[in-house]
């Protein structure tokens, strides 16, 4: 099955990391058994998070099947295995880590060039423009978005906004949000939606939940650790790099409709590089 380059490289490091484990243990990593694989698997789930793991079995998998060895993580032993990773880590605390400039930039860059690739850039750079909530960022309607000489203006059920434009093409939401709206021919009805392999564009609007895959998705495609992001990291990202300019707190309060400081503050706080 074709791959795309960034998963190829990304496979090629997962497949490093169990072949290093079998290694240190006498164990072969091709063939590997389904024993070895769960003993891995078990092993691995104490210092990373479930969904690393799975990525990992991706790569394992794909590996034997590029060999010709069948699904090697097909095995029940496997699949208890994985249960078992989910099971423990079931009451550990979702740690939402803000998207930064950088790594803004980074996942902008890696989004395909299709119809789906420009939603999610859409999604992603209106959702970080406007400080939005997922729920904010699927409540959108057409009608909620203009493009003005100041940026793009957007109207939720909480406040308006305006988002400027971007200081690069892959930071500007006013131009994502224009080549969405021009792949789809989009009028009126839900903002963001549903998008099939084939570039078809359904009728409802996204549920909340894609708004954390999308951003997961991209940031897997820009070589960073997509466990680390949630639906709230492009909200808690542009406060933090608004922090960084100087922004008042009254001024980020302003664009993200917050009423507590301490709130803000604490997401400033956890900010990587910046201090309160």
């Amino acid at each position: 099955m074709p791959r795309a380059p960034r998963t190829i490289d990304a496979y090629r490091a997962d497949w490093a990391d169990f072949d290093e484990w079998c290694g240190t243990r006498g164990v072969p990593a091709m063939p590997a058994t389904g024993e070895v694989i769960a003993a891995y698997v078990d092993e691995l789930a104490t210092r990373r998070r479930a969904s690393t793991v799975q990525r990992r079995l991706a790569a394992i998998r794909a590996a034997h099947l590029d060999a010709g060895l069948g699904e090697a993580t097909a095995a029940p032993v496997v699949g208890a295995a994985m249960a078992r990773a989910k099971w423990r880590q079931r009451h550990a605390a979702t740690v939402t880590t803000p998207v930064t400039v950088d790594a803004l930039r980074a996942i902008s860059r890696a989004l395909p060039d299709s119809v789906a690739g420009a939603r999610d850039r859409a999604v992603i750079l209106v959702g970080y423009g406007a400080a939005l909530r997922p729920s904010e960022i699927v409540g959108l309607g057409i009608e909620d978005l203009a493009c003005t000489a100041g940026g793009l203006r957007l109207v939720t059920a909480q406040r308006r906004v305006t988002i400027p434009f971007g200081s690069a093409p892959e930071l500007c939401a006013v131009g994502a949000w224009t080549r969405w709206i021009a792949a789809t021919g989009l009028v009126d009805g839900p903002a963001f939606r549903a998008v099939d392999r084939r570039g078809a564009v359904g009728r409802e609007a996204l549920g909340e939940k894609a708004i954390g895959r999308i951003i997961r998705r991209a940031a897997t495609a820009a070589d960073l650790d997509p466990s680390c992001y949630t639906g709230l990291s492009l909200r808690r990202g542009m406060i933090g790099a608004a922090a960084e300019i100087g922004s008042s707190r009254r001024q980020i309060m302003v664009q993200t409709g917050h009423r507590s400081r301490r709130l803000v503050d604490t997401y400033i706080a956890a900010t990587p590089g910046l201090v309160g």
